[in-house]
């Protein structure tokens, strides 16, 4: 189902769950989906309607959002690179300018080389950081770990914590910022207000970086 909001079309599709209200959410993509409650009559129009100036806010959040890592670009520490792929015998990345070269030979894909650079540069970072802010904060988790998600990092209920394979991508101010969020959460395990009270102490404009971090995806 197409939709036209404002003078932008978006792609719109439909599910219904065991909800008691309904909810929306826009990707990147300007693709819009709407849960709807199965046993609650809702008009998809009128909650359109009702929802029209949301989705262009949302709309002009996405217009002046960062994509971090595409078939053209990418960004390392908050700083943009155009990729540029170069045969070469000896294979490697390097970072040349405002270019980040790619010297590939052979059936390896540009991209599987750059996300196994970039996973290795986030990995030495967040390890050192991570040490950096348990010595400061007393909370030591039980492993640290790298995953390919859409988050930016994750704790579990054990003490285990899994950051984003790109981390590297943003500026080092927000990737400090993700690591004390998720190290605290090994005491505090919700964004209780005790929670916020403790990331404030170490971060007094977290609210600016939570704002920050919502510009950037991968």
């Amino acid at each position: 189902m197409i939709l036209k909001i404002g003078e932008r079309e978006i792609t719109c599709r439909i599910k219904y769950k065991k909800i008691k209200h309904a909810y929306l959410k826009l990707n990147p993509k300007y693709e819009l989906e709407i849960s709807l409650p199965r046993n609650k009559p809702i008009k998809v129009k009128d909650l359109i309607a009702e929802k029209e100036m949301w989705l262009l806010k949302k709309m002009k959040d996405i217009d002046s959002s960062i994509k971090l890592f595409d078939k053209d670009n990418i960004y390392y520490k908050g700083n943009k690179y155009k990729i540029k792929v170069i045969k070469d015998m000896n294979p490697g990345i390097k970072f040349s300018g405002n270019c980040i070269e790619v010297h590939r030979f052979g059936k390896k894909k540009t991209e599987n080389m750059l996300k196994e650079f970039i996973a290795c540069k986030t990995m030495k970072y967040v390890l050192k950081k991570t040490k950096e802010i348990s010595l400061r904060t007393g909370l030591f988790p039980k492993s640290v770990s790298l995953k390919n998600m859409k988050s930016f990092g994750h704790c579990t209920i054990d003490g285990k914590i899994f950051f984003n394979s790109k981390l590297i991508c943003l500026p080092p101010e927000l990737i400090d910022y993700v690591v004390c969020h998720e190290l605290l959460h090994l005491k505090y395990f919700n964004h209780s207000k005790k929670f916020k009270e403790k990331i404030e102490t170490y971060f007094p404009e977290h609210k600016k970086l939570e704002n920050k971090l919502k510009k950037y995806y991968w």
